[in-house]
């Protein structure tokens, strides 16, 4: 047994020999864009949103189409609210401008009163005192001391008043402001439920970040998930995931097989232009992790290429 294990070595460590293949690695891959618009599923308060309706994939989208609608009758009810709700504030705005225009004007009335009173109380103290009596004369005077203060009370009163008013109104504002603002809020949370094509581009369906299914119409999604997207159809790639376990099997540069499942029969030639320095964890996958590497085509392809598009990868391996 031993002579035989030494003989073995013996052949590997025979100069001369030159590299031996071993089994091809294979890898399945998907073309992708570099440069994209994607639509995300948009934050509401209840972190879900049902997906209404998403424009057919492989459709081509003019740019400001609208490529999905996500249900916004929640959001469609919160307006309605707030609308009403600032109509009534605007309403009661001008109840108070009203209210205190009055009791504004029935202060500067009373102002008005108790000046008249004050100037007649000072032309009946001017009187002299020998065509009054010592009772009269005094009385007079004590008058116009009491019309000083019925002056100065209402003076008092009328700054309050005003101060009341421009309080009040303010106030009423402040709270108008605030609805409008809000308003405008729901607004535009309504508007993002319907995402709109920024440019021209076929719709690529966006896959569940837990179960690797494509989305549909109907499901419920949480904030930021990937719906769709339009790719650039320029500086296109290929991505494939590779298992740690493989890693050390692959170096930048290597040479390969592509093909794509559409075209069985049309092989290509790809080399590996990168791989991903740390591995990541893959929903669905399996324990393990995976490292992203990314391939580019080595000649021209006889058809389009778009996004989405799947592919088998073979890579020939060397010992």
């Amino acid at each position: 047994m031993k002579s035989l294990l030494w003989a073995s070595l013996l052949l590997i460590a025979m100069p001369g020999r030159g590299f031996e293949f071993s089994t091809p690695l294979l890898l399945s891959g998907e073309v992708r864009a570099r440069n994209s618009q994607q639509f995300l599923s948009p934050m509401t308060d209840n972190w879900r949103v049902e997906l209404q309706w998403l424009m057919p994939e492989g459709q081509v989208a003019e740019a400001g189409e609208i490529v999905t609608v996500f249900d916004g009758a929640q959001l469609q009810g919160q307006l309605t609210s707030e609308t009403v709700a600032l109509t009534t504030a605007e309403e009661k705005l001008q109840q108070e401008k009203s209210k205190h225009a009055e009791t504004l004007l029935a202060n500067e009335y009373a102002l008005k009163r108790e000046q008249l009173l004050l100037k007649k109380a000072r032309i009946d103290a001017a009187i002299p005192d020998k065509f009054l009596s010592k009772f009269e004369h005094e009385s007079y005077q004590v008058a116009v001391t009491e019309a000083i203060t019925s002056v100065h009370k209402a003076k008092e009163a009328l700054v309050q008043a005003r101060l009341a008013r421009e309080v009040a109104l303010e106030k009423q504002r402040i709270l108008i402001e605030r609805s409008k603002d809000k308003l405008a809020m729901l607004e535009q949370r309504l508007s993002d439920m319907s995402l709109k094509a920024e440019r021209r581009g076929p719709v690529i369906y966006g896959k569940h970040p837990w179960t690797g299914e494509r989305v549909f119409v109907g499901m419920t999604a949480q904030p930021s998930w990937v719906i769709a997207e339009i790719p650039s159809l320029q500086h296109l790639y290929i991505e494939s995931w590779l298992h740690e376990i493989d890693v050390d099997r692959v170096v930048d540069a290597m040479q390969g097989t592509l093909i794509f499942d559409a075209y069985p029969n049309q092989p290509l030639g790809v080399t590996l232009t990168a791989v991903a320095t740390q591995p990541e964890k893959r929903n669905g996958w399996g324990p393990g992790l995976f490292y992203r590497m990314e391939f580019t085509l080595t000649g021209e392809t006889p058809f389009q290429l778009l996004p989405g598009m799947g592919a088998r990868i073979e890579m020939e391996m060397r010992e």
